[in-house]
C-alpha cells in the first residue's frame, strides 16, 4: 500500500508519543479528518526516515544504506508499481496507486478515530505523563472486533502492545466511542456531524 514508513513510525514513535503534539497519529480536537490526513502522512514519513537515520548513524551507516528499512519498503512498493505497469500498462499502475491511496486513507481514518481530542498532561519539566488507557477511544462490538482483530479495544493495545490480539481486553473505564469503528469511519467523513458528536464526548471526558 506504499506506506512502509507506518511500520517504523507506529512501533518506534506512536506508542511512545501517543496523545501528544509530537505524535503524527493523534488528532487534536477541532481538526477535521481532511486536514489531519495529509499532515499525518507527511509527518509519518518524515518521522520514519528520521528514526531510521538515527538508528543507522549509531551503527556507523548512512541514510542510503541497504540496512535502511524505510528505503527497503519504499523500493518494494516501487517494484510492485513497476510490475503493475509492465503487466497491465498505465491502467494497472493507476489502479495500484489508487488502491494504495484508499488503503492509507482508511488507515489514517482509523488513527483519527482512535485518539481524537485525547491528550496526556504535560508536567512542569516539559515531559508528558506516561500513556495510559485514558488516551485511546474504545468500543466493544463483537462483529467489528472479529473483523478488525480486536482493534477497537485500543487502550489495552497501548497498555501492552505485545499482547496477542486475541487476548486484548475491553477496558470499560477507558474513553468509549458512541458507536463501532464501521459507523465512526462514516461519521469522520462528515466533519460537521463528527464535531457535533465527538467534541461533546471529548469535553465530557475532559471534565470527568
Amino acid at each position: 500500500m506504499c506506506y512502509g514508513s507506518f511500520k517504523i513510525e507506529h512501533v518506534r514513535s506512536h506508542h511512545q508519543n501517543v496523545a501528544t503534539p509530537e505524535d503524527a497519529s493523534s488528532a487534536r480536537k477541532g481538526i477535521s479528518l481532511y486536514r489531519f490526513f495529509p499532515q499525518a502522512v507527511i509527518r509519518n514519513m518524515v518521522c520514519a526516515s528520521s528514526i531510521e537515520l538515527k538508528r543507522l548513524n549509531k551503527g556507523g551507516f548512512g541514510f542510503w544504506s541497504l540496512r535502511n528499512e524505510f528505503l527497503i519498503w519504499s523500493c518494494v512498493s516501487f517494484l510492485i508499481a513497476m510490475m503493475m505497469l509492465g503487466f497491465y500498462g498505465v491502467s494497472g499502475l493507476v489502479f495500484f496507486i489508487a488502491q494504495s491511496f484508499v488503503a492509507v486513507f482508511l488507515l489514517e481514518t482509523v488513527n483519527y478515530i482512535e485518539h481524537y481530542g485525547l491528550r496526556r498532561n504535560q508536567r512542569e519539566n516539559g515531559t508528558f505523563e506516561p500513556p495510559n488507557p485514558n488516551h485511546s477511544w474504545n468500543y466493544s462490538s463483537f462483529l467489528t472486533n472479529m473483523i478488525l482483530f480486536q482493534l477497537q479495544r485500543h487502550s489495552d493495545h497501548h497498555q501492552k502492545a505485545s499482547r496477542p490480539y486475541q487476548l486484548i481486553r475491553h477496558l470499560p473505564d477507558a474513553p468509549q466511542l458512541p458507536a463501532s469503528y464501521a459507523a465512526m469511519i462514516l461519521l469522520a467523513w462528515l466533519p460537521p456531524w463528527w464535531f457535533r458528536i465527538m467534541d461533546k464526548k471529548v469535553e465530557q471526558y475532559a471534565t470527568g
